[in-house]
C-alpha cells in the first residue's frame, strides 16, 4: 500500500501525526519516516491494521496496492456517482480516447467516400388517351379501338422501372467515362466489372453490371405536380457527375423512342382505318347518288325512307371520317411532343462527399466511448463492497479525481495505451497522400507538420512505456 493511501487510512482512525502513527503501530518514528519517504507500507503494516478494524467500520481494500473506496449499496446519491466516477476515472478517459481515435482514423483514411450528384426534373403529367371519345363512336358501328387504359411503356409513372431495365443498361453500358480527376476514361462495362470484360460472355457482364448500376442510380419520384430527381452514387466525383449525365440523356432517348414507337403505331392504325372508311363513305355516297338519278321525284313513302338511310348512312361515315382524320393530326402533334422530361437543375460536380460528416462522427463517438467508460466503471464498481461514511464521501471523491489524475498522466500504461494506437495507425496517416503535395511529392505543409507531431507522439510515448516498464520490473 502507498502512504498517501496508508496516512488516509490512519486519519480515518483519529491518527494524524507519524508520532501517533508510530505509538499505534508500536513501531518508531523513523521507521514511519522511512515508509512516508519511500512512499510504500510493508504489507504485514497493513494486514495488522485491517485485522484490528471491527467489521462496522469502513473498510479500504487492498486490490494491486490500488485504493478503492467503498459506497453504500442502499443508497442512490450524487456523493456517490461522483465517487464512483472519480475512481474509475481512468478507464473512461481511456475508452473515450479509444472510441474518438479510431472513428477519426476509420472516416478520414479507411472508409470509402460516396459522392451523389443529382438531376432535379419535373415529369409530364399522364394525359388521357386522345382516341377515348372515338374508340366511343366506333364502337357503336362494330370497330376496334384501344382503350384509355391501354399500358404504355412511355408513361412517365414507368421511370424507375426503365432505369433498372436490360435494355437501358444496354444502352449506356459501353459509354466511356472517367474514373477520376487524371482523365483517364473506360468503359462503363470495364468499371463496373473490374475489367473482366474478357473473361465471360457479353450477357453475362451485362447481367452482373445491372445488379450494381441499379444501386448507383436512384429515382425519387415527387409527389403529383412536384419534382423528381435522378441521383448517381459513385466513388469518384466526376464519375458521379457524367454516369448522371449520361444516364439523364439515354433515359431521356430511350422514352422518346418508346413515345414515337406508340405514336407510330397509333398513326398507323388510324390511316387503315381512314383508308376503309374512305371506301365506306364513297360507296355510300355513290349509292345515294345512283338512287337520287333513279328517282327524281320522290312521293312514295318507301322511297323517302330508303333516302333517308342512304343519306343517314353516309353522315355516319362522313363523321367517323371527320373525327379519324382530327385524331391523325393529333397523332402527329402528339409524335413531335416526344418528351416528358423537363430538366430544372442539371447534374453538377459534387463537392464532398456524403457519407462522410467527421464533426458528427467525432462527436457520436466522444459520448459512445465516455458512456461506455462509465458503464464499465460503475460494473466494476458494482463487484466492491460498499461501505462508507457519507461525510467524508466528496472530500475522498475530491482527492481521488486530483489523484486519478495525476496517474492518467504518469501510468506507463496509459502511454503503452497511447503508442499501440498511434502506430497502429501510422501507416494511415504516413501513406496518406495530399491533394496538393509540396513535401517529397506526398505532403502538403500542413499534412508534413500533422505527421511530424504523429511521430514524435509516438516516439515519446514509446519511451515513457519502456522507462515505466523497466522502473516496474526493478521494484
Amino acid at each position: 500500500m502507498k502512504f498517501t493511501e496508508f496516512e488516509i487510512l490512519m486519519n480515518s482512525k483519529g491518527i494524524n501525526t507519524l508520532a501517533d502513527i508510530a505509538r499505534a503501530l508500536s513501531s518508531t518514528p523513523q521507521a514511519v519516516s522511512n515508509w512516508k519517504s519511500r512512499d510504500q507500507v510493508p504489507y504485514h503494516i497493513v494486514a495488522k491494521i485491517k485485522a484490528s478494524e471491527p467489521d462496522s467500520r469502513p473498510q479500504i481494500e487492498h486490490d494491486h496496492q490500488k485504493p478503492f473506496i467503498n459506497i453504500d449499496s442502499d443508497k442512490t446519491t450524487l456523493s456517490n456517482v461522483i465517487l464512483t466516477l472519480a475512481e474509475e476515472f481512468k478507464i473512461i478517459a481511456l475508452t473515450t480516447f479509444i472510441a474518438v481515435f479510431f472513428t477519426f482514423t476509420f472516416v478520414k483514411f479507411i472508409q470509402q467516400p460516396k459522392y451523389i450528384s443529382s438531376a432535379t426534373i419535373l415529369l409530364s403529367e399522364s394525359k388521357s388517351n386522345n382516341m377515348g371519345g372515338l374508340a366511343g363512336l366506333a364502337s357503336q358501328f362494330g370497330v376496334n379501338m384501344p382503350s384509355a387504359a391501354q399500358a404504355d411503356l412511355s408513361s412517365p409513372s414507368l421511370l424507375p422501372e426503365l432505369l433498372k431495365s436490360r435494355v437501358f443498361a444496354s444502352k449506356i453500358i459501353d459509354r466511356k467515362l472517367s474514373i477520376n480527376e487524371s482523365g483517364r476514361k473506360i468503359t462503363l462495362l470495364e468499371i463496373l466489372t473490374e475489367n473482366e470484360v474478357n473473361s465471360y460472355p457479353r450477357d453475362i457482364l451485362i447481367t452482373k453490371a445491372m445488379s450494381k448500376l441499379a444501386g448507383m442510380i436512384n429515382f425519387t419520384s415527387g409527389s403529383a405536380g412536384s419534382f423528381s430527381s435522378i441521383s448517381v452514387i459513385a466513388t469518384s466525383p466526376v464519375f458521379a457527375k457524367e454516369l448522371a449525365e449520361i444516364a439523364l440523356t439515354e433515359l431521356q432517348l430511350l422514352n422518346r423512342d418508346l413515345k414515337i414507337r406508340s405514336v407510330s403505331e397509333k398513326t398507323t392504325f388510324i390511316e387503315n382505318r381512314i383508308f376503309n372508311v374512305k371506301n365506306q363513305l364513297g360507296s355510300a355516297e355513290k349509292d345515294l347518288k345512283l338512287f337520287r338519278e333513279k328517282n327524281r321525284q320522290i312521293s312514295s313513302p318507301t322511297l323517302m325512307l330508303l333516302e333517308e338511310q342512304l343519306t343517314r348512312e353516309v353522315e355516319v361515315q362522313k363523321s367517323i371520317y371527320l373525327t379519324l382524320k382530327q385524331q391523325l393530326e393529333l397523332a402527329k402533334i402528339e409524335e413531335v411532343q416526344t418528351s416528358v422530361l423537363q430538366i430544372l437543375d442539371s447534374p453538377q460536380l459534387p463537392l464532398w462527399p456524403s457519407n462522410k460528416n467527421m464533426r458528427l462522427s467525432i462527436i457520436l463517438s466522444m459520448f459512445f466511448g465516455l458512456g461506455l467508460g462509465i458503464f464499465f466503471g460503475f460494473t466494476r464498481s458494482f463487484f466492491k463492497t460498499p461501505d462508507i461514511n457519507e461525510r467524508k464521501k466528496l472530500r475522498r471523491g475530491k482527492y481521488f479525481f486530483k489523484k486519478k489524475v495525476k496517474d492518467l498522466i504518469s501510468d506507463y500504461r496509459v502511454y503503452g495505451v497511447v503508442g499501440a494506437s498511434f502506430m497502429l495507425g501510422a501507416p494511415f496517416f504516413l501513406g496518406h497522400k495530399s491533394e496538393n503535395p509540396v513535401f517529397f511529392n506526398l505532403y502538403s505543409s500542413k499534412a508534413l507538420t500533422i505527421n511530424v507531431v504523429y511521430i514524435i507522439i509516438i516516439i515519446l510515448s514509446v519511451s515513457f512505456f519502456t522507462k515505466g516498464l523497466r522502473k516496474k520490473q526493478s521494484i
